[in-house]
């Protein structure tokens, strides 16, 4: 993907300010994703094999470690691989869930591949109330774009970003962003509150923005 400068229109939408510039960016980079995904059908089976050197390097011991996922939709990467490979080498997993969507809350909850799953309030298939509500250290998250400096690009909702922001005002979470290469941009709109990834992890390369001690 080429740089995105601040004179870049999309839709006939200057990008003058983070606000405007992320709703009109977004159009254009979810028909971007959805012709990466076309492009790398393999990117799932790809990436899981790209993580395997850097989790065990960040992560030596997962026994009693937790990592929230996600469920993959459309064109985003399925991280599915990346989990059945997390959970044989002793990771606990979760998957979150939307809670109050008015409030932007989003929680993580328990769960195992092939575990059964409902649809939460914005209708995103998540665990039910019955799996225990826990605290991850490392969170997977998917997205439309990224910088190499952990510059984040989300569907706009807010959810990972409040999420992220309460966890770590209360402890370190490392945060890996799930993408295919070509999702790479430059000069990203983003605003102080927006959390950044402390790594990315493409088809390619494992791109490390922050280390942090396992």
């Amino acid at each position: 993907m080429r740089p995105l400068d601040r004179d870049d229109s999309f839709h006939g939408m200057t990008i003058v300010d983070p606000v405007a510039a992320k709703t009109a960016l977004r159009v254009f980079l979810r028909n971007q994703r959805k012709q990466l995904a076309i492009e790398t059908p393999q990117a799932d089976w790809m990436i899981a094999e790209q993580a395997r050197a850097p989790l065990a390097r960040l992560f030596p011991d997962p026994k009693g470690k937790v990592a929230a996922l996600y469920h993959g939709l459309g064109s985003e990467i399925s991280p599915l691989i990346l989990a059945e490979q997390m959970a044989e080498a002793g990771w606990t997993l979760a998957l979150p869930k939307v809670v109050n969507p008015d409030g932007g809350k989003m929680i993580f909850r328990r769960w195992t591949p092939g575990q059964p799953l409902k649809r939460d309030k914005i209708g995103l298939l998540a665990p039910g109330r019955e799996q225990p509500m826990i605290v991850p250290d490392l969170v997977v998250t998917p997205l439309l774009a990224f910088q190499r400096d952990g510059v984040r690009l989300g569907q706009g909702g807010g959810y990972y970003d409040r999420a992220l922001a309460f966890l770590r005002s209360r402890r370190p979470v490392f945060v890996l962003g799930l993408a295919y290469s070509g999702q790479q941009a430059e000069n990203l709109p983003h605003e102080a509150h927006d959390q950044r990834l402390d790594a990315i992890l493409t088809e390619k390369e494992y791109i490390a923005v922050k280390d942090m001690a396992g």
